[in-house]
């Protein structure tokens, strides 16, 4: 999926993951499908905190089914992704590799707010800044499951990213309903009152410091998403006349 997109990896800082191990799920299968992938795994040090790494032109070789202790490898693929003037696939993936959170809360403190905004930024940011029309971003869950990542954040940091990148974003719940229902009408209520990526970085942490540092649960009691309507509901929907 994300034909014609920029490609989300949700990589190790090891790019590849347990691909050659035991590892089996979004960036070992994709490593899997796409095998020249694994060539990066070479001479691609561990990123740092400030660092990604984009490959173009890597074939799809193979289908498969499941997930984890599920997959299976199904079918041979027959990659007809259009090729540039080099002769390469016309495929850009992108590696950015998420924060892992033992506890829940963890994740809302500015200094990690701070560290996967800049991580999405550096992988959805252009290297010529005026180029007229970028690529959407390919994206879901990322630093999410096993990295303990809260999908609702995950999905705000990654649209503030690409936004201060100036990229649409194409988003893949992997069929929750719910999450795809929530992010979208997250995205309408912030660009109908033009709320800008700074206004929701500084909400990002008001949000930790008004609830999450006063919670005495695991999860606070009052939702991101909740806080953030509560705090930007009175503002007024700009006139469209106008």
């Amino acid at each position: 999926d994300g034909y014609g997109m920029l490609q989300v990896d949700f990589a190790n800082k090891f790019v590849g993951g347990g691909v050659i191990g035991a590892g089996l799920v979004q960036e070992e299968i994709r490593f899997l499908i796409n095998p020249e992938l694994i060539v990066s795994r070479l001479f691609t040090e561990a990123l740092d905190d400030d660092e990604c790494l984009v490959v173009t032109g890597t074939q799809q070789f193979s289908k498969y089914t499941g997930y984890s202790e599920t997959y299976k490898w199904s079918d041979s693929f027959q990659d007809k992704t259009p090729r540039d003037a080099w002769q390469r696939m016309c495929t850009e993936i992108v590696a950015i590799d998420a924060l892992k959170f033992e506890h829940f809360l963890e994740q809302f403190h500015p200094s990690k707010i701070n560290r996967e905004l800049n991580k999405a930024f550096c992988g959805f940011r252009h290297p010529e800044e005026k180029s007229p029309t970028l690529a959407a971003v390919a994206t879901g869950n990322w630093g999410c499951g096993v990295f303990g990542g809260d999908t609702r954040l995950k999905a705000l940091i990654q649209m503030l990213a690409a936004a201060e990148a100036g990229r649409d974003v194409a988003y893949f719940t992997f069929g929750d309903s719910q999450l795809m229902t929530d992010v979208h009408n997250m995205h309408s209520f912030l660009t109908l009152r033009n709320i800008s990526v700074g206004e929701v970085h500084h909400l990002l942490g008001l949000y930790y410091s008004s609830v999450c540092r006063s919670s005495l649960t695991q999860r606070p009691d009052v939702s991101l998403y909740s806080f953030i309507y509560s705090q930007v509901g009175s503002y007024e929907a700009p006139d469209e006349s106008n």
